[in-house]
């Protein structure tokens, strides 16, 4: 069967390999020979769904298709429900041994859906979304109760934010002072707050004071809060 690929997809795809680089989507259109690995795959990210980890690593030669294999395996997880985020290890510019650079480049590159990238607030609103779906689902409050369905959306959300909390409070406050603003209106503290928890550095004090953090997330940080988003079920 033939795929029907969108003139604007097409166009993307071309212009990738006229550069000499993988497309970052639309690799399901012209993956040859990794037909075979898409049943590991698949059982794997269910693995992950249900609460496991994976790692795996693509050994090959230059040129071998290591980063086609990879993006493959990103567009599959994506298509499944997944984030995924790719970022390049280097000395100079994403150092392993600095961790808060590590953790900043990965929440940048974030990506859901059609893999754009700077995927956080979507994730972040989507978890919120699902918080409130389950909160109604559950029949404790009507829709049209703004104040009740906030007041127990809240307390769902520490429920599910208790695994987090213990290794990384900072992560929950930030999170918690995120809806609060969020409901409030207040986009820019809301905004702030996001640039915070992502990682990014010169987010005002009265934003931060909000929330109860200080400073940026530094080296120790960021090795909490890389396994944090694991942690509460989208």
């Amino acid at each position: 069967m033939t795929a029907q690929v969108s003139p604007a997809r097409r166009s993307e795809i071309i212009d990738a390999l006229g550069r000499g680089t993988v497309p970052a989507r639309g690799l399901d259109v012209m993956a040859v020979g990794l037909g075979r690995f898409a049943g590991a795959i698949d059982e794997e990210l269910a693995r992950v769904a249900g609460g496991g980890a994976v790692f795996k690593a693509v050994r090959g030669e230059w040129g071998s298709g290591k980063t086609f294999a990879s993006r493959w395996f990103a567009e599959r997880a994506r298509r499944a429900g997944f984030a995924t985020s790719e970022i390049q290890i280097s000395e100079t510019e994403t150092p392993l041994h600095q961790l808060q650079t590590v953790y900043r480049r990965v929440v940048e590159r974030l990506s859901v859906g059609d893999g754009e990238i700077g995927a956080l607030r979507s994730v972040v609103d989507g978890w919120f979304y699902v918080l409130e779906e389950d909160v109604l689902a559950a029949g404790q409050v009507h829709e049209n109760d703004a104040a009740a369905l906030l007041n127990a959306t809240t307390e769902l959300m520490e429920q599910r934010l208790a695994g987090v909390v213990r290794t990384a409070p900072a992560f929950g406050a930030v999170l918690r002072a995120y809806r609060v603003a969020t409901a409030a209106g207040d986009q820019a503290t809301a905004d702030g707050l996001l640039a915070w928890l992502g990682g990014q550095p010169n987010v005002a004090a009265a934003v931060k004071r909000s929330a109860g953090v200080k400073g940026e997330i530094d080296h120790r940080g960021a090795f909490s809060f890389l396994p944090g988003p694991a942690h509460h079920p989208a």
